[in-house]
């Protein structure tokens, strides 16, 4: 008996003087937020202990909105908890990367384009380096459209093509606003360039859609279907999985019947260009 309470005393006394080291080295708040999600997993109760660890808001947040399947796994999704982290941590420090940029991305998820347009403009005004910022300001304007939106989505989607000219996302809603401005043309030189710029660009169906839509609004009906069959048969090729990681803001319970309304919208298309119909 006596032996099993020495160790016990032993134990506690450990246990206090790495209590202690703990406290010397951080606020003991925030090395329990820490164990709280790296250890338990219990993003609420980091989040609410957390007083200076920007970074593992940030983590906390990136995990639970815009993250991607790593070899098929489930996707979390709760922007309501990641809004809680990503707002906490530009509290603690409003020039965090990602931080207002993240919060605009939830608020345009869910359609608030005010709020969307302040936390973007607060993300360029903090970090004016992160151009990435031109992308969401782009879609906000395309999406919002109101008189002089499209004008200024066109402006940021040049800009962010011309930062980024690898990547298709940018060539594609450039062309996507320039359809919506009656800009036909543009749109092909648009997703002309995007198949000289974009890695594996002529593979990609969002391209040839939109190219085809854009002869189709031209008269070009031969033209049309041939980027339109292109455009069938590519998105044959994408899996769900492909889906989120293009559209990773939106919750992963509408990917499957987003692709299917994706591959639905170019098969019409396509009837439009076959049937002139």
């Amino acid at each position: 008996m006596q032996n099993w309470q020495r160790s016990v005393g032993a134990g506690a006394l450990c246990f206090l003087s790495i209590g202690l080291v703990v406290w010397i080295e951080t606020p003991l708040p925030t090395a329990a937020a820490r164990y709280a999600w790296r250890e338990w997993r219990l993003p609420a109760l980091a989040i609410a202990l957390d007083r200076g660890d920007v970074a593992l808001l940030m983590e906390i947040g990136s995990q639970y909105f815009g993250s991607v399947p790593v070899g098929g796994g489930i996707v979390d999704y709760d922007p309501v908890l990641a809004k809680r982290a990503f707002a906490k941590a530009v509290r603690i420090d409003p020039t965090i990367l990602w931080g207002h940029y993240s919060l605009a991305r939830i608020a345009f998820a869910r359609g608030d384009f005010k709020t969307a347009l302040a936390e973007i403009n607060a993300e360029l005004a903090a970090n004016p380096e992160n151009l990435r910022a031109l992308y969401i300001r782009g879609l906000i304007y395309g999406y919002r459209n109101l008189p002089g939106d499209l004008a200024l989505a066109e402006a940021d989607f040049t800009r962010f093509s011309d930062w980024a000219p690898t990547e298709w996302a940018g060539w594609n809603d450039l062309a996507w606003i320039l359809a919506k401005e009656g800009k036909y043309r543009e749109v092909e030189q648009a997703i002309n360039e995007a198949f000289k710029q974009v890695p594996n660009g002529r593979d990609n169906p969002w391209l040839w859609n939109e190219l085809g839509v854009a002869r189709l609004n031209q008269g070009n009906r031969a033209g049309a279907r041939d980027a339109l069959a292109r455009a069938e048969t590519y998105a044959a090729r994408l899996s769900v999985e492909d889906w989120r990681r293009a559209y990773s803001g939106n919750s992963p319970t509408t990917d499957a019947e987003g692709l299917d309304v994706f591959r639905t919208g170019i098969e019409a298309n396509l009837a439009k260009a076959v049937n002139g119909t």
